[in-house]
């Protein structure tokens, strides 16, 4: 049975514990980067996520994810990707392009 879009704003399958939107911070619409409690440098794109560079086992990646708050802890929900380096790297030389594709709608 198809679900309404209305009642369900989800691109995924996650289920409902990554729906909890983050509370809206002071940092909401800055681009400049912060450093989260990891001391990994973040970016906010928008009240619920969010761009971090991590570490892990040796190798750099960049995270798109979404975040929720639970008993007032902002964690990171089951929604987002985890790029290398080169596939950022391609990502952002594919950029001109997408954006040509945008204008077209």
């Amino acid at each position: 049975m198809p679900k309404n879009k209305k009642d369900d704003t989800s691109d995924s399958d996650s289920g409902p514990d990554d729906r909890i939107p983050v509370k809206k911070s002071k940092g909401d619409g800055d681009t400049k980067s912060t450093t989260n409690k990891n001391g990994e440098p973040e970016w906010q794109l928008d009240r619920n996520r969010k761009i971090t560079v991590s570490e892990f086992k040796n190798k750099v990646y960049v995270n798109v994810r979404e975040y929720y708050e639970k008993d007032g802890k902002e964690l990171p929900g089951k929604k987002g990707i985890s790029l290398t380096v080169p596939q950022w790297k391609k990502l952002l030389e594919s950029a001109d392009e997408v954006n040509e594709a945008i204008k077209k709608f």
